[in-house]
């Protein structure tokens, strides 16, 4: 029987994780909060770290009972990996070139999936 929420090892990263889906999926919020930084300042590079740091995309399964709680989460990020992997892979010099190209939008709509996926409700 796959963990409720208030029985994960790391709940705090799970909030943290929502926070970070919620702005992914956002990107209204993105274009406000990213595109109007300093040239030398990457957003996107924050969100990134939070996912590098927290495993939860490269190794979804292995988060299961500390971050995430069932095989649907775990497909939720599986699917969120690989559109990020190529949304980030395209050769950009900044947050807003990315955010405007094609394959960013399949991030949002990814996130947008995690985020039903995990219970939250879309504001």
């Amino acid at each position: 029987m796959p963990p409720k929420v208030a029985e994960l090892e790391t709940p705090w990263i799970r909030a943290q994780l929502i926070d970070w889906l919620v702005r992914l999926s956002d990107k209204g919020w993105q274009e406000e909060n990213w595109m109007s930084r300093d040239p030398g300042k990457s957003g996107l590079d924050e969100a990134l770290d939070f996912f590098d740091d927290s495993g939860v995309l490269t190794e979804p399964r292995g988060r299961l009972g500390f971050v995430l709680v069932d095989e649907e989460e775990v497909a939720a990020m599986q699917a969120l990996n690989s559109v990020m992997d190529r949304a980030i892979s395209v050769s950009s010099s900044c947050d807003a070139e990315i955010i405007q190209t094609r394959a960013w939008d399949d991030v949002v709509n990814a996130a947008r999936g995690a985020l039903i996926a995990m219970g939250e409700e879309m504001q």
